[in-house]
């Protein structure tokens, strides 16, 4: 499939196991184990495994992702999700995954829709970024499919933009719908036309996903909800490889 006139084999699938360790807070105990879903997911083939590091630890911990970090092939790659503050900077830095997602936490870092503003905390996101610059760590923002955070994000010196789909799955009537995807792709040609890289996450399913593999230079899907409901059915391997399966 071609996207924005690259010639690529598929859109990639990034599973979220942040799920995982939800399900574990919610009994206690050690089970289920994220990184054992970890190991999972990068073995069946999906493209990476992304966590969302939250500042109160309410899912994933940090030995989750010092487990991970082992437990995955070499060639495997890590997202950590983080927000916006020194400290969660600072523990990304030493866990040196493959690429930073910087996400709202906190009321003032984010929009009305829940995506990361970037305009009004311009300063703080680009010092994140340059500080993980320097140690070699990518760096994307989560933010709404708009234009000119697009370009705010490309000034801040972002890697990548990941598009915050959560508008788009909860849409229910037709017209709506439409018009979160025309949002989707209008954001992925721009951010393409500007050279910052584009993926997208919250709230796909396997239905809600097949729209957006025709949105130029969309090149990684962050999926975890969907996968981990999906696993309880048919185990998280075959749940792993049917979302690949539509992305192909």
């Amino acid at each position: 499939m071609a996207f924005g006139g690259v010639q690529v084999p598929r859109t990639l699938l990034c599973v979220n196991v942040s799920h995982v360790a939800a399900l574990r807070a919610g009994r206690g105990g050690s089970e289920p184990d994220p990184v054992e879903a970890a190991t999972i997911c990068a073995k069946t083939g999906c493209n990476s495994i992304a966590v969302r590091l939250r500042e109160d630890r309410r899912h994933i911990q940090d030995r989750d992702i010092i487990g991970i970090r082992k437990a995955i092939p070499i060639n495997g790659k890590i997202y950590i999700e983080t927000a916006l503050s020194r400290e969660m900077v600072d523990i990304a830095k030493k866990a040196r995954p493959d690429r930073v997602t910087i996400v709202p936490e906190k009321k003032e870092e984010m929009t009305a829709k829940g995506g990361l503003d970037v305009r009004k905390n311009m300063l703080a996101i680009r010092n994140a970024i340059e500080s993980l610059h320097d140690h070699g760590i990518s760096v994307s923002v989560f933010i709404e499919p708009d234009i000119e955070t697009v370009e705010l994000s490309k000034e801040c010196g972002a890697d990548f933009i990941e598009i915050h789909t959560g508008a788009y799955a909860d849409a229910v009537d037709k017209p709506e719908i439409d018009r979160q995807i025309e949002l989707i792709y209008k954001a992925s040609e721009h951010a393409a036309r500007i050279r910052i890289k584009t993926n997208a996450g919250y709230g796909l399913n396997y239905k809600n996903v097949v729209p957006l593999l025709h949105a130029k230079e969309l090149l990684e899907l962050n999926i975890g909800h969907a996968i981990i409901s999906r696993s309880d059915s048919v185990g998280l391997s075959r749940a792993v490889e049917e979302m690949m399966e539509i992305l192909d």
